[in-house]
């Protein structure tokens, strides 16, 4: 009866009924645009998005996917120095532009990596190619750990030259010299996109969700019913038990039903290949310090992401119940998510170090790993995402017994 009440209470609500379309809506926005950012080109310049695009780009990266090793890159480098030199470069000119980006769609990844290694000693892209010569690229993976060097110890300029102690230097050296080469590459844009997109869904989702939320212990008292519900024989007791338990159903089960159709459409529109390629092997990752794969990285999002629901669920219910006012409860996610965006704004190495463990940072696990945010504990280096992982689950314990222990002692008047 209990839990029918509750279960009443919650979907019968206008508000509530609107929530729920409203993630619906959040959850095609964001398929839509991963599906939207995957585009082939053909050699008349028209573009195809989608599905159909990713069928060609997987197609044309057949002949430069498996070990990203010496061969593989001098194949890769004879492919540029061919395009370059029979395509006429024209920033201004918006037919060479198409043409050439046709011709690279199926060596863009490996074009880019080798941009990566080598671009910082040449003035442009173009120039690099034509200069490279087979015998550099043996240089290709010692190119990452020198040019970490540089940054953390002689590029006066840089983030890391001046904030980290000679032990972290130490540790992020390390990190990079213990990655095993060559990398596994391969098309990958699947994966890609569902982890880009990932975090604009957890963090808007849960904003949402935490208006329904609100709502389970506080309801009662907006409609002046509080009284007779936790005054009643079960109301301080099983009822209370029911509304803990109901939140922690509602953030499981809206968490895994929006990630499984948002995963199912994404990467059943754009394809799973290359789940075991290297994260690394694309070029917004080229400087992640972690041996993982596509597969792992995205599994750890979406686990990381459970936990920070569970964590601002959990802490929305115990405010809403704490303070009996849903108003001041859905503000927390929000000044959550925004806080780290309004602490950039003194940033110093110890606000670096502040904004690292934060809880959004669960919901976009990827930041925590691709920065580096590093924290010294008696001499032991640790980076942000064991921290997070562990701190924040913990809370999450304490917070279901405090939601429940605010009014299983509590005579109401």
């Amino acid at each position: 009866m209990l839990v029918r009440y509750e279960l009443q209470k919650v979907f019968t609500k206008r508000a509530n009924q609107i929530i729920l379309i409203l993630l619906a809506v959040l959850m095609a926005y964001s398929c839509g645009v991963a599906l939207m950012r995957v585009e082939w080109v053909d050699e008349r310049g028209n573009s195809v998005t989608r599905h159909a695009a990713a069928v060609k780009l997987l197609e044309a990266s057949r002949e430069w996917s498996g070990p990203l090793d010496q061969e593989l890159l001098e194949k890769a480098l004879a492919e540029l120095k061919e395009i370059y030199s029979s395509t006429e470069v024209d920033a201004q000119s918006q037919e060479s532009n198409w043409l050439l980006r046709n011709k690279l769609q199926g060596v863009q990844e490996i074009a880019d990596l080798l941009g990566w290694s080598f671009v910082d000693d040449y003035g442009t892209f173009e120039e690099m190619i034509g200069d490279l010569q087979p015998e550099d690229l043996s240089r290709f993976y010692a190119n990452r750990i020198e040019n970490r060097k540089a940054w953390l110890y002689e590029d006066e300029s840089s983030w890391g030259y001046y904030n980290y102690s000679e032990a972290e230097k130490q540790f992020i050296l390390s990190k990079f010299e213990a990655l095993q080469t060559p990398l596994e590459t391969g098309y990958h844009e699947g994966w890609v996109q569902a982890i880009e997109q990932l975090p604009t869904l957890l963090k808007y989702g849960i904003i949402l969700l935490s208006f329904v939320l609100a709502g389970v212990f506080s309801d009662e008292f907006a409609w002046k019913t509080d009284t007779v519900y936790y005054n009643t024989l079960h109301g301080r007791t099983r009822a209370t038990a029911v509304k803990v338990g109901l939140g922690f159903l509602m953030i499981t089960v809206a968490y895994w039903l929006c990630v499984s159709i948002y995963s199912s459409i994404v990467l059943g529109n754009l394809g799973t290949e290359g789940g075991n390629c290297s994260i690394q092997v694309h070029s917004n990752y080229w400087n992640i310090r972690e041996q993982m794969t596509f597969r792992q990285f995205y599994l750890l999002a979406i686990g990381a992401g459970y936990l920070g629901y569970l964590f601002i669920g959990f802490l929305v219910l115990w405010i809403s119940a704490k303070t009996k006012s849903p108003v001041l409860a859905v503000l927390i996610p929000s000044l959550l998510l925004l806080l780290p965006g309004f602490l950039h704004e003194f940033y110093s190495p110890t606000m670096r170090r502040v904004i690292g463990i934060l809880p959004d940072k669960l919901l976009d696990i990827g930041e925590a790993i691709q920065y580096l945010y590093l924290y010294t504990v008696k001499n032991h280096v640790m980076t942000a995402v064991p921290i997070v992982l562990t701190v924040y689950p913990c809370i999450t314990v304490l917070l279901v017994f405090l939601c429940y222990r605010e009014y299983r002692h509590k005579q109401i008047a």
